[in-house]
């Protein structure tokens, strides 16, 4: 009841739908439907809208109204959300069918049905070119995503399908997101998205895609390339006894179209014929964790379903028009193969696959024997087969039945027997096949990496750490361990060994053996050691230091703020109570679903203004927010929106929590203005309410509150200074000076001014593992921009100083 108030339209439609097919049924087209003729009364075009004509389309109507018109409800309200169906109704249907019978005329439809003889009557329209219209007052998150999925799905199902319902929905997505571009300008969401992000994007492209064929090919009215196929699906079976009357010659014409009508029917195939579409499903998941396999497992899925695509599609090559509707046709695939070639630097995560390997194989040769021992002992199949038969046609087995249908077939069931052991070897394979594959795809990538993490994890909370220790967690660390004495996380890139921090240690006495340990192991190897945001305590034996960083530490001494000097933190706080912003203190299990989707919308809003690559290493993004030790600090208002997000990694020292260092910082550019300042505040009251004596605000990379010594520090003061335009690291470190906190340099410890430069750019590497040379010439034009921008702004006040009288 709950959700039926939330969205009473839909609720209410959604009813009116299911009761005039119950009354129409598949005269439906007829009663209220809008003929491509142009031989309906006008008013069809919104009755049209109303039901649909089969049952099949029936069920895809009730996924669509859930899926897409109810949560474009929500994001409009029920008023906007009536107007805008009913005028996306009215605008999409005409114009979609004129376009559909264009298209015929031209002579580009090869597929099947005559376009301008089908009658128009489905719910999409409205319901694809309401949500398509609401991604326009949506967050870039889910506006991109859901943008992403709309046009890849309706334009796939166009080009499989080729009925009129698919052109109109296909026509509603584009005119809805035109006109909400229109309404509340926004006609594009930024190029630049979070690594996270480009791989739920690129898994939805694929899921999106592969949904496409698979509906038309599960619906009976399909005109696509595949309509012969979803055609034998729906016939009737052929008896028993007529198949043994056919196939008394399995050769013959006869007994290949009744086998081919049999293989199709009954739940078997249709579970079997969905098989492509769950692997991509769980390819698509493995996409999204990052991972390597998934990766060339959609690069496989997908080759293979291009060639599929022109082995299926029938006719005269040489004709231009069929030519063209080919091209059409691969064109979705096509564009997926160019997307994950161009994004393969994003899936890096290596998967233990041997064992999951083992298993697949295992199975296989279980269920292979399975098919080959009953094809020859049990009694059902159309004369006795042979063993040779049996190999013969085992390959066909695993395929499912849209595939086998272009292979010969061997043997022909006859009894319920026989053809139970024909349909579900092949299933039974695949289902424990794609198990064993998730597994695969969403395990720890290694399990020795794994156990090391947690190894370090127990060590560093019984230990003592820096304020950077807790990030050694991360994934994409190392770590080397001297016994149980302590142990050092780094990185290696450009054969340099990048540590991040200071080793961590249980006793005082080992910090100095850990390092020494660490540095004849990376010795070992061929490594140059780069210790890099140590404390000036930290020394090295013929090291040098260079300063890269500064650390504000925020101590709870002087929870009032009081004194003029801290004027601005007293004003952000009391706002906070004026205008209903309360700090939550918790952790990424601690919220629910939606709060979990408000923080990565803000996060992908934030990196999307910026323009440029998401950085790492020492700054953590999203995933790193899920560590159950990782606290999370929000900014909520009293209707629930949020206002700004940090996250607060635990420092230990003697075994004991010490304090808490800040990592993931996000502000609604939109929202409570001071929400940062609040944020930080409360927490350092968090922090002396759990009896710490500090907060640390972290570091600002190539910022300083003095003045530099040497030469390489001037250099890098003067780097600080020209790339401040791109991430504003001083600006960052100033909006920490009003807390007037206590700073403190991290440093980078090298042996050899001979090897800086593989130390710069191993430690580039670090933080911008993912980075290419497209990247570059991005960035370099995002410099020029801001430089423009901030030369304007420099400018503006002389010239309005100098227009005074």
């Amino acid at each position: 009841m709950t959700l039926a108030r939330k969205v009473p339209i839909c609720t209410a439609m959604l009813v009116l739908m299911w009761v005039l097919f119950a009354f129409l049924g598949t005269s439906g087209p007829s009663a209220l439907g809008f003929n491509a003729g142009g031989e309906s009364e006008l008013w069809r075009v919104i009755t049209s809208g109303f039901t649909g004509g089969h049952i099949q389309g029936m069920v895809f109507a009730t996924c669509i109204l859930v899926l897409f018109a109810a949560p474009a409800e929500v994001t409009l309200g029920s008023g906007r959300f009536a107007v805008v169906a009913v005028a996306t109704q009215a605008v999409a249907v005409p114009v979609g069918i004129t376009l559909a019978v264009v298209v015929e005329h031209a002579g580009f439809n090869r597929w099947g049905a005559d376009l301008t003889s089908q009658t128009f009557l489905s719910p999409v329209a409205w319901a694809f070119g309401s949500l398509a219209f609401a991604t326009s007052t949506m967050g870039i998150l889910w506006r991109r995503r859901l943008r992403l999925v709309m046009v890849a799905l309706t334009g796939t199902l166009v080009l499989y399908d080729g009925s009129l319902s698919e052109v109109v929905a296909s026509l509603a997505v584009l005119l809805g997101w035109a006109a909400g571009a229109l309404v509340y300008g926004r006609s594009g969401s930024a190029w630049r998205v979070s690594l996270r992000e480009s791989r739920v994007l690129v898994a939805a492209l694929l899921l999106a895609v592969t949904a496409g064929p698979a509906l038309a090919a599960l619906t009976p009215t399909s005109q696509g390339p595949f309509a012969e196929v979803s055609q034998l699906m729906w016939e009737p079976a052929v008896s028993p006894h007529e198949l043994a009357e056919l196939c008394l010659s399995p050769s013959s014409p006869e007994c290949v179209d009744a086998m081919a009508i049999n293989r199709q029917s009954g739940i078997g195939p249709l579970v079997f014929n969905l098989v492509p579409l769950v692997a991509s499903l769980v390819v698509a998941l493995g996409l999204v964790h990052g991972r390597r396999l998934a990766w060339g497992l959609g690069i496989l899925i997908t080759i293979c379903s291009i060639f599929l695509i022109i082995v299926q599609v029938d006719g005269p090559f040489g004709d231009a028009y069929m030519a063209i509707n080919l091209a059409l046709v691969v064109a979705p695939w096509v564009a997926v193969l160019v997307v994950l070639l161009a994004s393969y630097r994003r899936f890096t995560v290596a998967s233990d696959w041997y064992r999951g390997l083992m298993g697949i194989g295992a199975v296989l040769v279980l269920c292979s024997g399975v098919w080959v021992a009953g094809a020859v002992r049990v009694r059902g199949f159309v004369g006795t087969p042979t063993l040779a038969e049996a190999l013969a046609e085992l390959p066909s087995r695993f395929l499912p039945p849209i595939l086998a249908l272009f292979t010969p077939q061997y043997v022909i069931p006859q009894s319920s027997a026989a053809w139970f052991l024909y349909e579900w070897v092949g299933i039974a394979f695949w289902a424990v096949a794609l198990v064993l594959l998730q597994r695969v795809l969403s395990s720890p990538p290694s399990p020795a990496g794994a156990l090391d993490r947690h190894r370090a994890r127990l060590m560093l909370m019984s230990g003592t750490g820096d304020h950077l220790a807790w990030q050694g967690l991360w994934e994409g660390n190392r770590y080397f361990f001297h016994g149980d004495h302590g142990y050092v996380a780094y990185r290696v890139s450009h054969n340099v060994a990048v540590t991040l921090g200071e080793p961590v240690f249980l006793a005082p006495a080992t910090r100095g053996e850990v390092a020494d340990a660490f540095q004849a192991f990376a010795a070992e190897q061929g490594w140059r050691v780069a210790w890099y945001s140590v404390t000036e305590g930290f020394t090295r034996p013929g090291f040098h230091t260079i300063h890269v960083a500064e650390e504000s530490l925020l101590y709870t001494d002087n929870l009032e703020f009081k004194g003029k000097k801290y004027q601005n933190i007293r004003t952000a706080r009391n706002r906070a109570v004026k205008e209903g912003v309360s700090a939550v203190w918790t952790s990424w299990a601690e919220c629910d679903v939606e709060m979990h989707d408000k923080i990565s919308a803000l996060s992908e809003q934030w990196v999307a203004d910026k323009g440029l690559p998401e950085m790492g290493f020492t700054l953590g993004g999203l995933d790193e927010l899920r560590d159950a030790d990782t606290r999370l600090l929000l900014a909520v208002g009293d209707d629930g929106h949020l206002h700004g997000v940090t996250s607060w990694l635990p420092v230990y020292e003697n075994g004991s929590l010490a304090g808490y260092t800040l990592d993931f910082m996000r502000r609604d550019s939109h929202g409570f203005r001071p929400a940062i300042e609040f944020l930080l505040a409360e927490a350092a009251v968090i922090a002396a309410g759990e009896g710490l004596g500090w907060v640390s605000l972290s570091g600002a990379p190539l910022s300083r509150s003095d003045e530099p010594t040497s030469l390489l520090e001037v250099l890098l003061d003067k780097a600080g200074g020209t790339i401040e335009p791109l991430y504003g690291f001083r600006s960052l470190a100033a909006s920490k000076y009003k807390f007037h906190p206590t700073h403190q340099g991290w440093y980078l410890a090298y042996e050899d001014e001979m090897n800086l430069g593989s130390i710069a750019l191993g430690v580039v590497s670090c933080y911008l593992p993912t980075m290419r040379a497209g990247d570059y010439v991005g960035v370099v034009r995002e410099y020029l921009a801001r430089r423009a921008q901030d030369r304007a702004a420099e400018q503006r006040p002389a010239a309005e100083s100098t227009a005074r009288p």
